[in-house]
């Protein structure tokens, strides 16, 4: 962690002049002091400003920094925002200069009004490292040693992109919107994720929970305006127009999956020039996403739509085809200048509970098998009287499919509380609307049966205990409070992992105490040079969204190890990193009340309509929703900036 000089960060002034570096107060961010092999020498952004050298030209910093704000970060439509940053950076600089008019007053005065007036949030946030450093440091006779050659790296985020896995530039987007220039706000969105239809209807949105909106009404619907572009596109017709960034390379790429890391991957490699083909075990694109999310979330021609686009730059994908089966690690180490591991976890964990593996018909083998089947169309045998065990989203997939099937009283068996449930709590709720029975606190101990067929399930109540390592409260079993659900199917959803039996000792691939592919981090590359993994075989099972921002990075990281020989970090992706996280949403902040206009709602079909079959249950919105719902963004556009020591 690197130490502090002397500096002001959210509203807290550091001061260790005349004190030896060990007694310097450590940063009150994650940063690191040896900044991607340099030497950091001062961290400006919104909160404030960091020190970590002596002899560092603060006010230089400062001044470069409101350039950038001026050139960057303001859209230009407000008089304080496009050239009162810029005569604050000019009054900085007649301070440094000497010049006989410069006076931190008059900056100061510029940088309040900038700070009370400006339409959007980027330059008053801009201007306070400024208004800190004059409040508390104008007296400051800086010994600035001029001969230092530093270099300034920005990088522009908002709360909402530094929460987002994919860091979709959020603001812009939305702005685009705004202004009805749909497929400008599709293009800025595909700069950095290829899925936009799939990441619309299902990503978590850990965006929703970083966005400012949030802390005065509710946040932005950000998952609904990302699919609203890519609709626009779809169901008029146009044409995707996807940049290609470099004529054709002789480099051959190997993506083993066509789940979301997978396609993301490949998506940005061809558009760097690589001849990529991609094995897939399933005979269809997608991986969890198409067989695990069924229809009435994530339509499959849509999504088979999407991997049109990716296959429309030349990538290549052979389905029915298996890691360890099929195709072998060492073959494609030989036929490949790279590879990816992108292979996802399709493997399901066990209850272990007693009559599991005793063979009784009603059963199945998992939530993520049942999905699966259903999907490819194979057959699958379901009662009437159903029990899903698990708490996540493929145990709320999995019940609401039931429902689809005819089955009539179907129940959802969760060891901790609602709360704790990692399921979207939409979609408990709409799974509740649909007839879905939930047991909360209650964990399975035996199948019962009956002549080999299941005939109930015996369970005992819970009660939650201390927190254990995942900072939930532990759940333990109230003792004599066993009782029988009766039920003619069981199906176990309680979590999945990597299946990584293709690895052999000599293939030199490390594998972590959790049953993934251990690779450095950051770079995802594992120990054998050349070959990558990224998604969930990387971390176990985790967002769609999570997948795609892994690949897209896997990508960065491929193509240069094969144009380059080396895998590394850019200054200005390692400050993104940092940023991402350090997060930049901050919830304790207190945001004046904007003009009120209430989250706009997409249209959703009946619950008594949406169990008659498997179609879209949500619905696009309308051009007036999107704009409406857009114009609630408060464009929360941040700069971060590091000085760093050549």
């Amino acid at each position: 962690m690197a130490k502090v000089f002397f500096g002001v960060f959210k509203d807290k002034v550091i001061d260790n002049r005349g004190k030896p570096h060990e007694e310097w107060t450590e940063a009150p961010i994650k940063i690191d002091e040896n900044f991607n092999g340099k030497k950091l020498d001062v961290f400006v952004n919104w909160d404030g400003f960091l020190v970590f050298e002596e002899g560092a030209d603060v006010l230089q910093a400062l001044a470069n920094y409101m350039y950038r704000i001026s050139d960057y970060g303001c859209c230009g439509r407000c008089f304080p925002g496009r050239m009162g940053t810029r005569l604050v950076a000019e009054g900085l600089e007649k301070i440094i200069r000497g010049d006989e008019d410069a006076s931190f007053d008059d900056v100061y005065d510029m940088a309040v009004s900038i700070n009370e007036s400006a339409k959007c949030t980027v330059a008053p946030t801009a201007v306070i490292p400024v208004m800190r450093y004059i409040e508390h440091f104008k007296d400051l006779k800086n010994p600035s040693n001029k001969d230092k050659e530093i270099e300034y790296v920005k990088h522009l985020t908002a709360p909402c992109t530094a929460g987002c896995p994919a860091n979709v530039k959020i603001p812009e987007f939305i702005e685009a919107i705004k202004d009805a220039r749909y497929l400008e706000a599709l293009a800025i969105i595909r700069t950095t994720m290829p899925l936009p239809g799939v990441c619309g209807r299902v990503c978590p949105h850990p965006c929703e929970a970083n966005c400012r909106r949030g802390l005065v009404d509710e946040p932005v619907s950000i998952m609904v305006l990302k699919r609203t572009p890519w609709d626009y596109e779809y169901y008029h017709h146009k044409k995707p127009e996807i940049p290609i960034y470099r004529e054709p390379t002789d480099k051959k790429v190997a993506i083993v999956g066509a789940g979301p890391a997978g396609l993301t991957a490949a998506y940005y490699l061809a558009q760097l020039g690589h001849k990529v083909k991609i094995y897939e075990m399933l005979p269809e694109p997608g991986g969890m996403v198409a067989v695990g999310i069924p229809d009435y979330r994530e339509p499959r021609f849509l999504l088979r739509r999407e991997v049109e686009i990716i296959q429309s730059l030349g990538v290549e994908i052979q389905y029915n085809t298996k890691l360890g089966r099929d195709i072998f690690l060492d073959d494609l180490k030989k036929d490949y200048d790279s590879v990816l591991i992108a292979i996802g976890a399709f493997k399901s964990r066990d209850m272990g509970v007693e009559g599991e593996k005793d063979g009784y018909e009603g059963v199945l083998e998992s939530g993520i098998d049942f999905l699966q089947k259903f999907s490819l169309g194979e057959e699958i045998k379901i009662g009437n009287r159903v029990v899903v065990v698990g708490g996540g989203n493929t145990a709320i997939d999995c019940v609401r499919t039931a429902i689809r099937l005819g089955s009539t009283d179907v129940n959802l068996v969760y060891r901790r509380s609602r709360a704790e449930m990692p399921a979207e709590d939409y979609e408990v709720a709409d799974a509740e609307e649909e007839g879905v029975k939930f047991h909360f606190l209650i964990n399975p101990v035996k199948i019962i049966a009956k002549d080999g067929k299941v005939v109930g399930l015996e369970c005992i109540k819970m009660q939650l205990g201390e927190p254990d390592e995942s900072g939930r409260r532990k759940p333990e079993p109230v003792p004599g409070s066993n009782f029988v659900i009766e039920c003619d199917t069981v199906i176990p959803a309680i979590g999945q992992f990597p299946d990584l039996s293709f690895l052999k000792e000599e293939d030199g691939i490390k594998v972590t105490k959790w049953n993934t592919i251990s690779v450095k981090e950051d770079l995802y590359m594992t120990d054998v040079p050349g070959v990558f993994s990224a998604g969930d075989c990387e971390w176990g099972p985790n967002t769609v969204v999570k997948a795609i921002g892994a690949g897209r990075w896997a990508a960065i990281m491929m193509d240069r190890y094969m144009m380059e020989g080396d895998v590394y970090l850019t200054d200005k992706e390692k400050l993104e990193l940092t940023l991402y996280k350090n997060k930049v949403f901050d919830k304790k902040e207190i945001v004046c009340e904007p003009h009120t206009i209430h989250r706009v709602h997409q249209a959703k079909l009946s619950p008594e309509e949406r169990i008659k079959h498997f179609e879209e249950i949500e619905k696009p919105y309308t051009e007036q929703q999107a704009y409406l719902e857009a114009t609630r963004c408060l464009r929360c556009v941040r700069m971060a900036m590091v000085g760093l020591e050549n």
